[in-house]
């Protein structure tokens, strides 16, 4: 590498790295998945058995990205994990596929909710769509604007807004836990209790656990990564699946499981029963507090991936144009923008967004693999943290995810399919427009 290149500041700690992954993991599901997930299935103890097959995947899948992060820690993550498991061709079609399948339907998605809310919150000025759609690109647009003058700026908006929403959600859970009532759990939708419910109810969870591999996006900008990465890792989880327990319960114990499923304002329900009408405020406010953290977070992390690549000389070159002064993938950051505010008018990110969960976690088996035939490819490769249980761990890994894949409705598979596939032709029309000699570059590096 030569000596002019410009690298990325490494300027996150360990404080900012967990803020990030339980700030992109929390996000606006946590305040809808209890009742879906409650609905599929059907009664307190499958619902719960849920959220720990949901826990376990999660937590397996963040050690995995654990071990592969400070060995490699490079900007973009599992693109790179992919690229030096199975080569140019397989890194191109993940990146293509988690890039136009998967993030910028998210950043549209979260900027939506958080113009919803926004709307709940101050009825009074009646916002037309028209006009949420504006909040929505304000928002995009600002937050676009602070990550671009750099990842410093970016992480301290992060750290105040996941401290501020963890904060609300602890008020709902300390106040639920004191006004439990024990026949709320026995109630249900179903006449017996049937535990094979609880794989399909785990897929709306998987989205309450999402999020966590951004922090490895961000690889390149995490002080000392060797011991930051996995610590990070393993405090947020921790972190993540104790609210989510909490919030279950507290949820539950107050409203009721039946009332429970189905809902889809789980978590204000529950603030209404415990505090009245200022409880749904509250949740109301705690809802646009943590998405408006989770928005930040994709911008902060999500463009990681294409300055990756483009460093790597995977895409074309521009995406990897860092700012001169503030050494952020501005370029990239303005056209992750662009992009999801053109979902955000148009409103066909929804469409995208359901087939995401399909291709964010068929990515995430394909991560799981890479580390087996990384040990294997590198065994000399320095690894300040090794999974635990390896093999076992990162097998089961790999089958939990990928059973709670197919669990995935018929259509979002299809469509999942063929978004991905698009990555074929987009691969070799990079190869004729930018050439063999991006390919060859990368080789030699």
């Amino acid at each position: 590498m030569s000596e002019k290149k410009t690298e990325l500041k490494r300027e996150m700690g360990l404080f900012s790295s967990v803020c990030v992954l339980v700030g992109c993991v929390i996000g606006s599901g946590i305040f809808t998945t209890p009742g879906n997930i409650a609905a599929s299935a059907g009664s307190f103890g499958p619902n719960m058995l849920a959220w720990v097959i949901a826990g376990v995947s999660g937590v397996l899948c963040a050690l995995v990205y654990a071990e592969l992060a400070p060995a490699m820690p490079k900007a973009g993550g599992a693109y790179v994990y992919i690229d030096e498991a199975f080569g140019h061709g397989a890194s191109f079609m993940y990146g293509w596929s988690m890039i136009f399948g998967n993030f910028l339907a998210v950043i549209a998605m979260m900027a939506t909710a958080f113009a919803s809310n926004f709307a709940v919150l101050f009825p009074g000025l009646n916002l037309s769509v028209t006009e949420q759609r504006i909040v929505s690109t304000v928002l995009i647009l600002g937050l676009s604007f602070v990550n671009v003058l750099g990842v410093k700026s970016g992480s301290a908006v992060q750290n105040i807004f996941t401290v501020a929403k963890v904060g609300v959600l602890l008020v709902v859970i300390v106040g639920g836990l004191f006004s439990l009532s024990g026949e709320n759990f026995t109630t249900m939708t179903t006449e017996t209790v049937e535990w094979g419910n609880s794989f399909s109810a785990a897929v709306p969870a998987l989205t309450a656990f999402g999020g966590y591999y951004t922090l490895s996006y961000m690889s390149g900008e995490i002080k000392n990564p060797k011991r930051t990465l996995p610590l990070a890792t393993i405090i947020g989880m921790g972190v993540v699946i104790i609210i989510n327990a909490l919030l279950t319960i507290a949820c539950v114990g107050t409203v009721g499981f039946a009332n429970l499923a189905g809902s889809a304002t789980p978590v204000s329900d529950a603030a209404q029963k415990i505090f009245g009408g200022v409880g749904a405020m509250l949740i109301t406010l705690g809802a646009m507090i943590s998405i408006f953290g989770s928005t930040n977070g994709a911008l902060l992390g999500m463009p990681r991936v294409a300055y990756a690549m483009a460093d790597n000389h995977m895409m074309f070159p521009f995406f990897a144009k860092l700012h001169p002064k503030f050494k952020t993938p501005y370029i990239t950051i303005i056209i992750y923008a662009v992009v999801a505010i053109c979902f955000v008018w148009t409103g066909n990110f929804m469409t995208l967004l359901m087939m995401g969960t399909f291709v964010s976690r068929l990515g995430e088996v394909a991560i799981c693999i890479s580390l087996i035939v990384l040990r294997k490819k590198q065994p000399g490769l320095e690894r300040p943290f090794k999974m635990w249980g390896y093999p076992i761990t990162t097998i089961l890994a790999a089958i939990i995810t990928f059973i709670l894949v197919c669990h995935v409705a018929p259509q979002q598979i299809l469509s999942g399919t063929l978004l991905m596939l698009t990555s074929v032709p987009a691969y070799l029309i990079f190869r004729a427009t930018v050439g063999k000699k991006a390919v060859e570059a990368a080789d030699k590096e």
